[in-house]
């Protein structure tokens, strides 16, 4: 029953989040569009493999992370794992860490002319606060009220001291400032799911949606900031990964960025083409992660977990599928990532012959006729589950299905858009699953917050004998700002986790960039690099 009421929960999050993916638009009404028409407007022109038609602070679709950082800002910005002013220009925590203090930035306005001042922070993290959508960021979810101080100062109030309340704000695809006259009423069911218009603050404006074709961004000719080089920037919808390297050799395009976008074989292929360069990041984006179901008929026994966590060859992985641009993955966070840095119980490394051994431990005996394990009848068959959306995930998932042949074990891959991976994994209906981390500035604590009612980790962790004091963890580092403790928090259930081998860490993703050096001189990555920022990029003369 416990299992149960969590999918529950759980589910109707995810159903907002999936109906918030199918919202449309054919045009944002803007006001702050370049006063100057330019007989030739210097514009860049890049491509995604889905429309940008939700590109709202309703979810987190790798498509718009191309585009987020060109129309949106936060409060603040995650730099060198460091938190640095954005719109607001300094903060101060009170209360014995309940209350958190912004001194907002003055003379900025949002792209419809609505003012940026206090009231507006305070709109937009009330509509925020009660979203389903936030459930996981407790920065939102956890507010007791926003406080209008004055017109430019602004606290929130938490029943809580939380070590991570500031890192939350950093999120730069949800935790934005979009313009309150873009959220829906409150008598309005859709008031959730979708926004009437792509209205931000930063340094572009969503100018104009070709469905099937493109969206057109115009400077923000009003931009508080520094003036952009570009005056417009157009992302076309080229859904083929191979028709995106024709248009950048071609010329239709000028760059394609991300490893969301790009397989490494896509990466060596383009930039062997006459002036394309490519730059890859020197920052660790986020960890490429299996999560495995101790809660499915064929995964409940840990030997066989640990049998596949031996029978994986990340090495191979690495090599194969990243020209060793991404190297292997034996704890589950890069090196750098916060509270993290302490030893495992073991350390599984790539060994065919332990794994076969605990195979047989567990009484799966091979069939020598048909090459897959057998136990009372049953042949050792595994449902491997990804998101297509993500263009590296199926080619993971035939490689890892070919190494775990190997020692017997069938696997069937199935790709699924990203909302039916998403509710299938919550419900428990998989074996193995792609389920990568999070992001540096929201690990570890927001990859585990919500393994225990909103993520496929949720019917793997409620099969186990005893999750009590897992879940007692949990519960204590959302309520603590005390260092150390989170510290030892973070220790156990690290090692809990590689325990009982609920996740399997693969390869710590490398994002890369690929360009026309005809209209692009140079990239430089931010320490966010999953998130393109237009501002990094130097034009060619």
């Amino acid at each position: 029953m416990k299992l149960k009421r969590m999918l529950s929960l759980l589910l109707s999050a995810v159903m907002v989040l999936a109906l918030a993916a199918c919202g449309s638009k054919t045009a944002t009404e803007t006001t702050d569009a370049p006063s100057e028409e330019t007989d030739n407007p210097k514009v860049l022109t890049m491509a995604v493999s889905a429309e940008l038609n939700t590109l709202y602070p309703l979810n987190m679709d790798v498509q718009n992370n191309v585009a987020t950082k060109l129309c949106y800002e936060g409060l603040v910005n995650y730099v060198d794992g460091q938190v640095e002013p954005c719109l607001a220009e300094s903060w101060e925590f009170s209360n014995e860490g309940k209350d958190l203090t912004f001194k907002l930035r003055q003379g900025v306005t949002y792209h419809d002319g609505t003012p940026f001042n206090a009231e507006a922070v305070k709109t937009c993290f009330e509509f925020a606060k009660d979203n389903p959508n936030f459930g996981a960021i407790r920065a939102a979810c956890n507010l007791e009220s926003v406080e209008v101080v004055d017109d430019y100062t602004v606290t929130f109030h938490y029943p809580n001291a939380y070590f991570a309340y500031l890192y939350d704000f950093c999120y730069p695809e949800v935790m934005i400032l979009e313009s309150p006259k873009v959220i829906l009423p409150e008598e309005d069911e859709n008031r959730y799911m979708t926004m009437s218009g792509v209205v931000g603050t930063g340094p572009y404006i969503y100018d104009e949606i070709v469905a099937g074709d493109y969206v057109r961004f115009v400077r923000n000719d009003n931009y508080w900031g520094e003036t952009p080089d570009y005056d417009e920037v157009i992302v076309k919808y080229i859904p083929e990964s191979s028709a995106r390297l024709q248009a950048l050799q071609n010329g239709d395009i000028d760059m394609i960025y991300g490893s969301a976008l790009m397989t490494w074989d896509d990466y060596e292929q383009a930039t062997s083409l006459p002036n394309i360069k490519g730059i890859v990041s020197s920052y660790d984006s986020n960890t490429r992660n299996v999560v495995l179901n101790a809660g499915s008929a064929k995964l409940g026994d840990l030997k066989v977990r640990e049998a596949i966590a031996y029978a994986v060859d990340k090495e191979a992985l690495s090599a194969g599928l990243t020209l060793g641009n991404e190297s292997a993955a034996n704890k589950l966070f890069p090196e750098g990532t916060p509270y993290t840095s302490g030893s495992l119980n073991v350390v599984r490394t790539y060994d065919q012959e332990k794994a076969n051994a605990l195979l047989d431990e567990a009484g799966w005996k091979m069939n020598d006729s048909t090459g897959i394990r057998e136990k009372d009848g049953e042949p050792l068959s595994v449902v491997f589950t990804y998101d297509f959306g993500n263009v590296m995930n199926q080619s993971i998932a035939t490689i890892i299905r070919s190494q775990l042949a190997e020692v017997g074990i069938e696997v069937t891959t199935t790709g699924q858009d990203m909302m039916t991976w998403w509710k299938e994994g919550a419900s428990g209906n998989y074996d193995m699953t792609i389920w990568n981390t999070e992001q540096p500035y929201t690990s570890p604590h927001n990859f585990f917050a919500p393994m225990l009612n909103r993520s496929a980790h949720a019917p793997s962790l409620a099969a186990l004998p005893d999750i009590s004091q897992f879940e007692a963890c949990v519960a204590e580092f959302q309520t603590s700002d005390d260092e150390a403790r989170i510290q030892e928090i973070f220790d156990y259930l690290l090692n809990f986790d590689n325990d009982n081998v609920i996740d399997l860490p693969l390869l710590y993703v490398k994002d890369m960039i690929v360009f026309n050096t005809d209209k692009i001189s140079d990239y430089t990555f931010t320490s966010t690099p999953m998130f393109f920022d237009i501002r990094q990029l130097t034009p060619a003369k």
